[in-house]
């Protein structure tokens, strides 16, 4: 009779020997395509401020349960091809550069959910810096003044970080005006030599009252004059998605309006904290702001605004 320290090497050969040809036979199923579920990315990497596709493919017999990326859970939608989903992923300017992984729970014919991960490359970005002189009132805020642009910039929050679950927008997306861009996003914007927050969309060149553009179809959820971003107006897309549009001399729409794409939303100006008449284009997606070049790029007309 074999004693337990002769078993014992045995069994650990038979352990090894069960895992190894599972991660194989895994790995084999991932390669022929017969693992239940698969994620493709458009692009494969995401620059900071960037958005990417992510086109989820699962075998008819399960059930899609969850999809989460950077600690949030997000939304994903049925693919027009009929072949799975998809979902719009985006890394704000707060992401930490690197590695992350985006995970999808589903669950077999059995009823058990199971893990899928992937993982997605979020790489630096450097921005350039421009130095504005704006009056002094427009940088430091006397307290009501204070209070009023801090109720503002919670009510855009509020807003952008609403997701509705009906899907408006449709490949592809517009710019809002047809002009050359003034200001990138992401640049370092120094009032007065005081530091302030990144830029958070682009500026358009756009003359007084140019007819703004709503860049997909969408429903108006904000129409309102804020301290900063004068005239505002902001459409939500579906899906967490937003544009938002700033500076206008007057708005064309109501709150609670669904508008399609190339409508007139508004007309340009330089209401708010604005140095001449331009729109300030935002987008939005779950509550990160991210660069309206890069949704064009990957979602809208290929061609870009610049002369």
């Amino acid at each position: 009779m074999r004693s337990k320290r002769q078993r014992l090497p045995c069994c650990l050969l038979i352990f090894f020997t069960v895992c190894f040809f599972s991660v194989l036979s895994l790995s084999q199923e991932i390669e022929a395509g017969s693992y239940p579920v698969s994620v493709s990315m458009e692009p494969e990497e995401i620059p900071l401020g960037g958005i990417a596709l992510a086109s989820i493919k699962i075998n008819d017999e399960i059930k899609l349960l969850d999809v989460r990326f950077l600690g949030k859970k997000i939304p994903y939608h049925p693919d027009p091809s009929g072949r799975g989903y998809f979902a719009l992923l985006g890394a704000g300017l707060d992401c930490e550069p690197g590695t992350h992984i985006l995970t999808v729970k589903w669950q077999g014919p059995d009823g058990r959910p199971d893990l899928y991960s992937h993982e997605v490359l979020v790489m630096a970005r450097s921005f350039p810096v421009e130095r504005l002189s704006v009056p002094e009132r427009m940088v430091e805020f006397p307290p009501k003044v204070l209070e009023r642009v801090l109720e503002d910039q919670k009510a855009v929050k509020r807003t952008c970080n609403k997701i509705s679950n009906k899907l408006y927008w449709q490949r592809p997306f517009i710019w809002p005006v047809s002009s050359k861009i003034l200001s990138p996003f992401g640049l370092r914007r120094i009032f007065n030599n005081k530091p302030r927050s990144p830029h958070s969309g682009v500026d358009l060149r756009a003359p007084e009252d140019t007819p703004i553009l709503a860049s997909n179809y969408g429903k108006v959820v904000m129409a309102r004059d804020c301290y900063l971003s004068g005239k505002t107006i902001i459409l939500d897309h579906g899906g967490g998605l937003f544009t938002l549009y700033a500076h206008l001399a007057s708005c064309k729409v109501r709150e609670g309006q669904e508008v399609k794409r190339g409508q007139v939303v508004g007309l340009s100006g330089s209401t708010g904290r604005a140095t001449g008449p331009h729109l300030h284009w935002g987008v939005s997606l779950l509550g990160k702001r991210l660069d309206p070049a890069e949704l064009m790029a990957l979602l809208g007309t290929r061609s870009c605004p610049f002369p």
